[in-house]
């Protein structure tokens, strides 16, 4: 079924816990930076940005004075750092804190913030639209239109579906902040990381889907850094953890972290074949000016997909609802459900070490709930 063909998306029971079939040996699919370097195929993205902006307040994005600048330039403020009072943590003996990157803004939400700040800041300063690509639900999108919105920028949003279909609430949203909504074929979609991608359907900056370009990477630094600074009077996390999907905060976070004695990074796959996710990753790096020797140590938790990209079984749902009833943390089912489900499978397996303290980013998509009937009951 397409993302946007109805405006709910099912939950399913085929789909088993990560711990069901799985040996926890085999789950943890971890990859260390340093491996041996392979040579990664070039791919469509962006003309070169520096891999590090020394700060927003440099960046083109403040020297032009929209509106609603001053209002967008608040998300870029570190985010809020919580300690989350979890039974799972405390009987394993580890502390979760949570970076909540959800509660800065209710439409460009989390990550996506950072991962378009700086195609936001070419549009201004070059003066154009920009076009970028998304399911029926894409947080990408919506994040997107929000942002065009406030800005003045002219929005194109591709998305893989059919026009007859009803709208789904986030393409709703986004058509209401004014993004140009075309709706394409999955044939066509499929091609969207072709160089002439874009042009075949307007004119703009292109922004590949999920923001996943070396700009998007570049822009993550702020992001990056407040995942690793440490609370008042505690020590900084010794693992940090992020949900994955296009791979290009992982990549952010790596590249500008550099190496960091003592601190681990890892990526959970929200998908199916997450373990492609490791290369693309080392893609973003190359591409972005990064090197695998300059990184944290590195890897991934694989397993945690649940049946595949937004699937929300009914194990997951069931999870959701016990974790922000204990936790009081609101939590989305294509993303932040699955890492904490991840994390939570290896406190129960006592796969972290006792006094580790954890850092988890929540990358909000909250809006996205709206397309699991069981979370909106009253």
């Amino acid at each position: 079924m397409s993302p946007h063909a109805a405006a709910s998306r099912q939950t399913s029971d085929e789909t088993q816990p990560l711990d069901a079939d799985v040996p926890a040996s085999q789950q943890e699919a971890s990859r260390m930076g340093g491996s041996e370097e392979q040579s990664p195929p070039s791919c469509a993205s962006l003309p070169s940005f520096p891999p590090h902006s020394p700060s927003l307040s440099s960046s083109p994005l403040c020297q032009h004075s929209p509106p609603a600048l001053e209002n967008l330039l608040d998300l870029f403020t570190p985010p809020p750092v919580e300690r989350l009072d979890w039974s799972m943590a405390h009987d394993a003996g580890v502390i979760v804190e949570c970076l909540r990157a959800d509660t800065l803004d209710n439409e460009i939400s989390g990550n996506k913030a950072w991962k378009l700040r700086l195609p936001l800041a070419r549009a201004l300063s070059e003066g154009c639209g920009i076009i970028s690509c998304g399911g029926g639900w894409s947080n990408h999108l919506h994040a997107l239109a929000a942002a065009g919105t406030r800005l003045g920028i002219a929005t194109h949003g591709l998305v893989r579906g059919h026009p007859e279909a009803p709208l789904t609430p986030t393409l709703a949203d986004a058509r209401a902040n004014g993004m140009q909504l075309s709706f394409i074929s999955r044939a066509e979609y499929k091609q969207r990381d072709q160089e002439d991608f874009a042009a075949r359907h307007g004119d703009g900056l292109w922004v590949p889907e999920g923001g996943g370009s070396i700009d998007g990477v570049a822009g993550l630094a702020p992001l990056a850094e407040a995942l690793v600074a440490p609370l008042a009077g505690s020590p900084a996390p010794q693992l940090v953890l992020l949900a994955c999907g296009s791979g290009t905060t992982l990549a952010g976070v790596l590249s500008t972290l550099g190496e960091r004695d003592g601190l681990r990074v890892v990526g959970v796959p929200t998908m199916n074949h997450g373990d492609q996710l490791y290369h693309r990753v080392r893609r973003l790096l190359a591409e972005s000016g990064g090197s695998e020797q300059q990184t944290p140590e590195w890897g991934l938790w694989l397993g945690a997909q649940a049946g595949g990209f937004a699937k929300a079984p009914a194990w997951l749902i069931d999870f959701i609802q016990r974790f922000e009833a204990e936790t009081g943390l609101e939590i989305e089912p294509v993303y932040t459900a699955k890492l904490f489900a991840a994390l939570a499978h290896h406190l129960a397996n006592g796969l972290i070490a006792p006094g580790t303290r954890v850092r988890v980013l929540h990358t909000g998509g909250l809006q996205g709930r709206r397309g699991y009937p069981a979370l909106n009951l009253a």
